[in-house]
């Protein structure tokens, strides 16, 4: 049997490279025909692709004829294989047909080069238009992620990867999906919501603040209503509460009275709607040696290697109102790495000038985390996130109230676990 398959798979590739000719004649007809179709569809959906006036059959009708093109570079696929020092793969021309195939090796990969896109659960192309959100923010390389972390953290890491086929890709102007029915009417929702431009003058007050222990909420607690958010990642254990707007005041104050606080955002936050906040605090580069070697070509008669550890914390919230604007969403993110305590050990690095030489070789103990918490709570309320113990590195212009904290951080940049609680609001004029 295995004989059998290896004798087919020959076949098929000696049959490809006899019928090259032909291929090109054909094959790329048929391909610049499948093109042509999806170019047709993309002109019909465009800006003006409206979900809620084509049925979901009339659309997969119309793309029938879709071929597959990654339209940013007119390519498709760039298999790259090093065997040996050859390079083999397939390349591909500007309309997307194969110049030429040739794999070194054996061949027990099955591919092809003309397919039809699956459509089994009624799935079909759709083109959403996110320029008129992207162009507020000029200077950013990829404000489209914004709409596009919410779609993916809603959907599960994991939902564009498993059946039924689906695909979905974002430019700075463009989203682009192919699925069904139900999550195109999905992805609408949630781009119109971003783009909305009555909402444009609603924002948002947050605070992000730190203290060394979970105990803040003591005294406060009867003012809390527990808030589940909802958690993708690891690292924390975030914890959430709905809170009157006046009893949220009182919060704060509360807990700026501790010793222990640690103000993250010098100023009170304001975000518009849909904007994204961001508040980070990196430590200078610190550099370990992790291991020495003898080199007679050195000067000293050894070399050292030498690797840096990159340090800090980034925390960044995404308010969104829901599609009947009574709702607040909040999506928050939070990113940490720090080297909590280094060991040392000597190694013997004899040398002529220094037979008994002994240096220091470290090794760091590094935590980091990486999580996502989406928190909503009606807009009337406001609402309070502790993150839970994090790795944290105080910014320098962190503002505290204990004279230790202000020490220490002035000596040196202070690494350890805080819990960070954010304030979350409808800012009032």
């Amino acid at each position: 049997m295995t004989r059998r398959k290896s004798n087919m798979a020959s076949a098929v590739f000696k049959r490809r490279t006899r019928a090259d000719g032909d291929r090109k004649r054909g094959g790329r007809t048929d391909f610049l025909r499948c093109w042509a179709a999806v170019v047709a569809l993309g002109a019909a959906l465009n800006v003006g692709f409206s979900l809620c006036e084509a049925t979901a059959q009339e659309t997969v009708d119309a793309a029938s004829e879709s071929g597959w093109k990654n339209a940013e570079n007119g390519s498709n696929v760039v298999v790259d294989a090093n065997v040996g020092e050859t390079a083999t793969g397939a390349t591909f021309e500007s309309d997307g047909a194969a110049e030429s195939v040739d794999f070194v090796g054996p061949r027990t990969t099955n591919y092809s080069l003309e397919f039809e896109l699956p459509k089994s659960d009624g799935q079909f192309w759709a083109m959403y238009d996110v320029a008129g959100y992207s162009e507020r923010f000029p200077n950013l390389a990829s404000p489209q992620n914004a709409i596009v972390d919410w779609i993916m953290f809603d959907a599960g890491d994991d939902f564009w990867r498993r059946e039924p086929f689906s695909a979905f890709s974002a430019s700075r102007d463009r989203l682009y999906v192919y699925h069904n029915e139900s999550v195109q009417r999905y992805v609408s929702n949630v781009v119109d919501r971003f783009l909305d431009p009555t909402r444009r003058n609603v924002s948002f007050s947050i605070r992000v603040v730190a203290v060394r222990t979970p105990d803040w909420r003591s005294r406060i607690s009867q003012t809390l209503m527990p808030l589940r958010p909802t958690v993708v990642g690891n690292g924390a254990d975030p914890q959430g509460w709905l809170v009157e707007k006046a009893d949220l005041e009182k919060a704060y104050a509360e807990i700026k009275k501790r010793s222990d606080f640690v103000l993250l955002n010098s100023a009170r936050g304001v975000v518009p709607n849909a904007e994204t906040f961001g508040v980070s605090s990196v430590a200078p580069k610190r550099e370990l040696v992790r291991d020495v070697r003898l080199d007679s070509s050195a000067p000293a008669g050894y070399v050292s290697d030498v690797a840096a550890v990159d340090e800090g914390f980034r925390f960044e919230a995404t308010p969104l109102l829901s599609a009947n604007g009574e709702t607040v969403e909040t999506l928050a993110r939070y990113r940490a790495t720090v080297v909590e305590k280094t060991a040392t050990f000597g190694m013997r690095v004899p040398t002529s000038t220094a037979p008994r030489q002994r240096l220091e070789v470290e090794r760091p103990s590094i935590v980091s985390c990486d999580f996502r918490a989406k928190l909503a709570f009606p807009r009337t309320k406001g609402a309070i996130l502790d993150l839970g113990a994090v790795p944290l590195i105080l910014p320098k212009a962190a503002e505290s109230g204990g004279i230790v904290e202000s020490v220490a951080r002035f000596v040196a940049p202070q690494t350890a676990f805080y819990n960070v609680v954010v304030f979350l609001e409808e800012a009032t004029d």
